[in-house]
């Protein structure tokens, strides 16, 4: 019988960026498959093709495991954002729409998003916490340059950080909810009139 061998002891990854990419991947499919609360760092470590020993050598704890695999997925999924919405940049209000629209859109290129796949199995409010933490800088590099100019146009009504918070709160909630692009945008029409 051939023995298997696992990068986390006979064999090497080629560096320790892609061991570690490979552990965050497998960790997203078990959250994806039974939720972050739910998954065992056994079940991760054997999808890895490594010893549980491994992967604690990359990642403390199971929190350390959740957090970064929520930091990786949001990095990416701002850094695509942030490509596709150049060109609204300059219409602050179209560009928020536009952050709402690209979220779904995402959500469906990606097979549900992981928002969708591990946040509807029962997330709890620390991992709820953790999201929203995680992406407030994220938003703030996104939203920051198109919020100034709009401000230095018009004045500013609210405030950066109060945009971060509500664009940061609807953008979970379409994803988990999702909605053609053309009812998010009325809808949010229909929240900044009843603001005025």
């Amino acid at each position: 019988m051939t023995r298997q061998l696992r990068w986390g002891d006979a064999s090497r990854m080629d560096s320790a960026e892609q061991g570690r990419q490979q552990i965050l991947e497998c960790a997203l499919a078990a959250m994806i498959e039974v939720g972050p609360d739910a998954f065992a760092i056994d079940d991760v470590a054997r999808r890895a093709n490594i010893s549980r020993r491994t992967l604690y050598r990359y990642f403390d704890t199971k929190k350390d495991l959740v957090q970064a695999v929520i930091s990786s997925e949001n990095a990416g999924f701002f850094s695509a954002m942030q490509q596709q919405l150049v060109s609204f940049e300059d219409d602050f209000e179209r560009y928020l729409e536009e952050c709402l629209c690209f979220a779904v859109r995402y959500r469906d290129q990606h097979r549900g998003g992981f928002h969708q796949g591990y946040l509807a199995k029962a997330a709890s409010p620390e991992v709820f916490a953790y999201i929203l933490q995680d992406i407030a800088p994220l938003w703030r590099q996104v939203l920051a340059a198109p919020f100034e100019r709009h401000v230095a146009r018009h004045g500013a009504s609210v405030s950066l950080d109060d945009s971060i918070a509500l664009i940061s709160r609807l953008c979970l909630a379409y994803c988990l909810v999702p909605e053609e692009p053309a009812q998010i945008r009325r809808q949010l029409r229909l929240l900044r009139e009843i603001a005025v």
